[in-house]
């Protein structure tokens, strides 16, 4: 299932805005403090509730936040306040008894669920997480969904529970394994995404097995440092994504271009324009993703041309509709 999206100008930019989110960062630039349009809605430390979003017919997101797993006040704010604009609804969860019937409740007709740190089930369960609550994801996510996981090496237990292929070691790695290069030949994408503090990064990848290898989509690689920066692991007709980087609020990354080049990948994650069809066949050759949103996040951060992603989105749409 491809989720495709036709935005006007308007609302590419107001979902791709990418000016700094602290005043002291935006008056660096002798510019008042910006905020995305919806991102005012949201108290910090995040808190659970549900939350109009900047784009009508945009995707339903879920992100997770609970104190006892992730961080309110620095992750989670920071992840909910680059995808608010990008979504029709946004929803934000702390898993409340992590039960089967819990998690079906929120994730009815959601698209999208963001897993910030990873940390949050383990066999037996969690207070957020049951495994019949793990269960009702694995159904939900099969179906053609996204996950989303974002920073840390704590991911393991809940990709090798849900694709069925042991992950569980292969999450680790150290601060300085990037930059990331980009592994399709889609030459409107980024060359690569930076190195940052906390984006290590999945190391050795040379050292997996051939079942994890067939079970993952690289999309953004390092050949020197054998890492993992960016990729989306089977799950069922859906996908779990992975991101290095962890959205910690390391000031220097806001105004030196990594928090927004990762902010891009964030968007491109959660939009629903990346929906991997068979991601086996995917790991062959590399490819076979439409990462529009993505390239269009970066070519508005590096001034680029905006018209050049709305005429690209709107190809993509004619040529699905014309495929079906």
């Amino acid at each position: 299932m491809r989720l495709v999206r036709t935005l006007s100008v308007a609302t590419v930019a107001a979902a791709l805005v990418l000016a700094p989110l602290s005043p002291a960062t935006a008056q660096q630039a002798d510019q008042p403090p910006v905020l995305r349009p919806a991102a005012a809605a949201l108290n910090n430390p995040l808190e659970s509730g549900t939350y109009p979003g900047d784009t009508p017919g945009g995707p339903v997101i879920v992100v997770f936040s609970n104190s006892a797993f992730t961080d309110p006040f620095q992750e989670d704010w920071d992840i909910a306040t680059v995808l608010l604009p990008t979504a029709s609804e946004l929803r934000v969860t702390d898993g409340e008894d992590g039960s089967a019937a819990a998690w079906t409740t929120i994730l009815a007709g959601a698209d999208v669920l963001v897993l910030p740190e990873g940390d949050n089930w383990a066999p037996g369960g969690t207070s957020a997480i049951g495994d019949d609550g793990l269960e009702v994801i694995r159904t939900w996510v099969s179906a053609g969904r996204t996950i989303v996981g974002t920073g840390s090496y704590d991911h393991g237990r809940i990709v090798t529970e849900l694709t069925g292929v042991g992950f569980y070691g292969v999450f680790r790695g150290n601060d300085s394994n990037g930059p990331w290069q980009r592994v399709s030949d889609d030459t409107s994408l980024p060359a690569e995404v930076p190195n940052a503090n906390y984006a290590g990064g999945l190391s050795d990848y040379s050292l997996f097995n051939a079942r994890q290898k067939a079970a993952m989509t690289l999309i953004y690689f390092s050949a020197a440092n054998d890492s993992v920066g960016i990729a989306a692991f089977a799950v069922g007709d859906g996908a779990y994504i992975y991101n290095a980087y962890d959205w910690y609020s390391d000031s220097e990354l806001l105004t030196n271009g990594v928090r927004d080049a990762w902010n891009g990948a964030l968007v491109l994650a959660a939009t629903g324009d990346l929906t991997p069809p068979d991601v086996p066949e995917l790991a062959a050759t590399g490819d076979g993703y439409s990462l529009g949103v993505f390239a269009g996040a970066i070519i508005l951060m590096l001034g680029g041309l905006l018209t050049f992603v709305v005429a690209r989105r709107r190809l993509l749409a004619q040529s699905n509709a014309g495929s079906r």
